[in-house]
């Protein structure tokens, strides 16, 4: 049986609607105005008998439609007239996506970062080019996925000047057909490998104990509970502990946002383990982008691995689905983990690096960031 959950907001939070639990009528979302240090309920959702938290479904199958463009970087000193044609591309590719010949979808995600795109930013430069949620951008995809009655969802620097003033965030976001932010997903995990190199923005884990003072237990791997089903918004490559508490909490179908580094193994591999879906979005390829890498391969693959979808080369094109969501649910059962064998080990194992680093300092650029690890690591 569903179990139908409401939430009230009670705190001020650019990721408070991703953790909470919405109903078909009335999703959550973010208020600019509440405090930030509002007390939260650090109960996490984890099921006891087998079934997980959900709204009602609203119909039997979904259509979903993941979009491969090209990713083209907007100038850090003068953003505006890229970002805006960029944000005007994704309108028109939802449109396209819902016209005549593919007929309406109640899904269509893009790739990480279609707005701004990517170059090797300093953190001064990327700070320029985020954008805020909610905000115009967000409010202009709302009105798009209020006319067609679809969700939305992508992946994005953010900023959130009232609460983590000089952090750069990487969010997935999904939209409602109500127009509203249904969920804004911080990323988790940076994995570092690149001794050179390394992302700066700024992780749950990298600010763990502050955000789960300000968010909660649940937001730190958050679920968005809707009535098309139960996603994840991910931006964590390379991490299957992740998808595997997440798939325990509920996660039905896992929205993976990719801006070249990712790898079709490792997506796949998780509806293998997870016994779900997962979406991967890439770009294609970007011939005016020389920071671009890794186009193509955007994909659907369905419970235990089955490749649903993929795209056919690097070039623009999007990939589509039907998920059978009602009849998956109610066959559907959590992962079987034997908790007993691998706690010990886990509870035994030190980490290279330990969480809240971005509390104690924030690298200026990539390489700033890798030397601020090396300096950081336990081994």
């Amino acid at each position: 049986m569903d179990k139908e959950t409401g939430t009230n907001l009670t705190r001020r939070s650019a990721l408070r609607t991703a953790a909470g639990v919405g109903t078909a009528a009335a999703f959550t979302t973010t208020v600019k105005t509440e405090a930030a240090h509002a007390a939260v309920d650090n109960d996490i959702s984890v099921a006891q008998d087998g079934q997980y938290e959900r709204v009602p479904l609203k119909k039997e199958s979904i259509r979903v439609r993941a979009i491969q463009s090209p990713m083209i970087p907007a100038d850090a000193d003068n953003p505006k007239p890229v970002m805006r044609s960029n944000l005007q591309r994704m309108l028109d590719l939802v449109d396209q996506a819902n016209g005549f010949i593919a007929g309406k979808q109640d899904l269509v995600s893009f790739f990480e970062q279609p707005i701004m795109g990517w170059a090797p930013w300093t953190r001064e430069e990327a700070l320029k080019v985020c954008i805020e949620v909610p905000g115009p951008e967000t409010e202009a995809l709302g009105k798009k996925a209020k006319e067609h009655g679809c969700y939305i969802a992508f992946a994005s620097y953010v900023k959130d000047e009232e609460n983590w003033p000089g952090h750069l965030l990487l969010n997935g976001i999904l939209i409602g057909p109500d127009g509203s932010v249904v969920a804004n997903h911080w990323k988790q995990h940076n994995v570092r490998i690149n001794p050179r190199w390394t992302m700066y923005t700024t992780s749950a884990y990298d600010v763990l104990p502050r955000y789960i003072e300000m968010y909660g237990k649940d937001a730190v791997l958050p679920v968005a509970r809707t009535d098309i089903g139960n996603f994840s918004l991910l931006c964590s490559p390379y991490d299957p502990d992740i998808h595997r508490a997440i798939a325990i909490k509920g996660v039905e179908i896992s929205l993976r946002f990719s801006s070249g580094g990712f790898n079709q193994v490792d997506s796949q591999s998780a509806s293998l383990f997870n016994n779900n879906y997962t979406i991967t979005m890439n770009q294609s390829i970007s011939p005016d982008n020389t920071g671009a890498s890794g186009a193509g391969g955007t994909s659907i693959y369905g419970p235990r691995g089955k490749l649903i979808g993929m795209a056919k080369g690097v070039y623009e094109q999007s990939v589509s689905a039907t998920i059978p969501i009602a009849e998956f649910r109610r066959n559907h059962r959590l992962p079987d983990v034997p908790m007993a064998l691998v706690m010990p080990v886990y509870e035994k194992y030190r980490v290279p690096i330990d969480p809240g680093l971005s509390l104690e300092y924030l690298p200026t650029d990539m390489v700033d960031s890798a030397r601020y690890i090396k300096e950081k690591r336990n081994w």
